[in-house]
């Protein structure tokens, strides 16, 4: 038998008597405790990394320091999926993005100390920094308000885009993040209806975070939860949950599931009323229902121009009336989202010949997309809109050569619409004042929004940074600065390796039509 490892969290914090690197060592000691919480819960995900050390620019680095201390320490970690699984047997190659296990006869002969003596819960609880229940509740003033309270945090956290924790000056946590907030939420339910909101949040938090994987795995926690809530009050949380499930497939790039989930939402009750009648859920459906649509019509190599052209003119025809639900349910935020696809939808249909025509498509693309960064303002979001920014950059240059590998020199004579004529082609419309919404220069815009990224102002879908990587390196390229356009394409040469093979054959396409460097 392998001899006890122990380990002592008060600080100066050691490993078998020797100092350790504080990140490794919470990894570890996490990995501990899920161990100990049981089946279902010993899986340590990637997100939770970025939460608990949000500036960590490499966290790829962090796991391999962290790896290389457990193979010093003589501790066996696993990772992936499947904690069933022997770590000696596993590719190092998938190691990085997780998620983490411990074997539970590795976990078994690791002792935690405080002060030589075994650690109680709460202090490892502590040394995780992890909020207590107790401590909630207690700051809340009731359990009743306690659970109230955590879930309007972490909602407002979502819709302010702050997913993770944020740290102060000082290194402390000063913000806990949605992510955080739902969880505390969770512990502190009463009932299953309260399990399923916490539930319904965290997924949709998983989902912008882009692991896919924990939203799947926390949609399955919130069906339980409404198995154990009356189904008579559930309606609404039921079709989020079939809506969610659908996002998450169209994020994997499955569109057939997701288009079979919003279709067996309509064919059968409750949940068909739960679709016509409320106006949250309306949204979602038809604004999911447009981009599968707008997908297929873009298609162009399978079905004829016919089939085409109706499958665009749905998508514009669903994109309706996902803008009527958002104002029906007065969010500026969902407005917003479906004005940026109405706009991009009219540029790219008009380009396949499919809706419109070209010469009209481009000036009134781009007051669809004025119109959504005004609306997206409106709704003091608090971050910065990457959607309406690639999609302008992207529709500027739109009308440019995409001939392979062009020199540089001609590369830079492209002309593509500065910011200046955009205002002029927008015109002015209903009083707005088109040139607050606008940069001085696309690429000033793109590495304003890169940097923001990179200093956790504002926090991208991997989707969303590719694309701004992208745009950044084309019009870098265009004002001749290669060094920054270089290493625009080196980051998105190592993100785009996550995107699904759609989106990834997209980037390298485009890639194709730069300059060599």
């Amino acid at each position: 038998m392998s001899q006890p490892l122990a380990i002592e969290l008060a600080s100066p914090q050691t490993v078998a008597g020797c100092r350790a690197a504080y990140q490794s060592l919470w990894l570890l000691v996490r990995l501990v405790q899920a161990q100990a919480q049981g089946v279902g819960m010993e899986l340590v995900r990637l997100a939770e990394l970025r939460q608990q050390f949000p500036d960590t620019r490499n966290l790829r680095m962090l796991i391999s320091r962290a790896y290389k201390d457990f193979a010093r320490w003589g501790v066996r970690v696993g990772w992936g999926d499947d904690p069933g699984r022997d770590p000696r047997f596993l590719n190092p190659d998938g190691r990085s993005q997780g998620p983490f296990w411990l074997p539970a006869g590795e976990a078994a002969r690791i002792a935690l100390l405080v002060e030589g003596r075994p650690a109680q819960l709460g202090e490892v609880a502590d040394f995780l920094g992890q909020a207590r229940a107790d401590e909630v509740k207690r700051t809340a003033g009731g359990q009743g308000i306690a659970f109230w309270l955590a879930l309007a945090g972490a909602q407002q956290d979502l819709r302010q885009g702050r997913l993770l924790a944020m740290l102060d000056t000082a290194g402390g946590s000063s913000q806990l993040g949605a992510l955080a907030g739902f969880k505390a939420a969770s512990e502190l339910a009463n009932d299953g209806l309260q399990q399923a909101l916490s539930a319904l949040g965290e997924a949709s938090v998983w989902r912008r975070l882009d692991d896919l994987s924990s939203a799947r795995q926390t949609l399955s926690a919130l069906r339980r939860a409404l198995k154990e809530a009356d189904s008579d009050e559930s309606g609404y949380l039921d079709a989020m949950e079939q809506i969610l499930s659908a996002w998450v497939a169209w994020g994997q790039r499955e569109a057939g599931q997701a288009e079979a989930i919003l279709t067996g939402m309509r064919s059968a009750e409750p949940r068909a009323s739960v679709v016509r009648h409320h106006p949250r859920i309306r949204f979602e459906w038809y604004n999911l229902s447009a981009l599968i649509a707008r997908a297929r019509a873009l298609a162009g190599n399978g079905p004829d121009q016919a089939l085409r052209r109706q499958w665009a003119e749905a998508a514009l025809a669903h994109f309706h009336r996902a803008l009527e639900a958002a104002f029906e349910f007065g969010s500026f935020d969902a407005a917003q989202q479906v004005a940026a696809n109405t706009g991009m939808a009219i540029w790219l249909f008009a380009g396949e010949g499919l809706t419109g025509e070209r010469r009209t498509a481009g000036p009134e693309a781009l007051r669809w997309l004025l119109f959504s960064e005004w609306l997206c303002r409106c709704a003091g979001s608090g971050g910065l809109s990457a959607w309406n920014a690639i999609y302008l950059m992207r529709i500027a240059r739109g009308d440019c050569p995409r001939d392979p590998t062009p020199s540089l020199a001609v590369f830079r004579r492209y002309q593509p619409v500065e910011p200046g004529e955009v205002r002029a082609q927008a015109g002015s419309w209903g009083g707005v004042d088109c040139s607050s919404l606008l940069p001085a220069s696309w690429l000033a815009l793109a590495g304003e929004l890169i940097l923001a990224q990179r200093e956790g102002r504002a926090r991208f879908s991997l989707l969303q940074r590719c694309g701004l990587y992208l745009e950044h390196a084309w019009y870098a390229l265009h004002a001749g600065e290669t060094a920054l356009a270089r290493q625009s394409l080196a980051q998105l040469a190592s993100e785009q390796q996550g995107l699904p093979p759609s989106d990834k054959a997209f980037f390298c396409e485009v890639v194709r039509t730069l300059p060599p460097l």
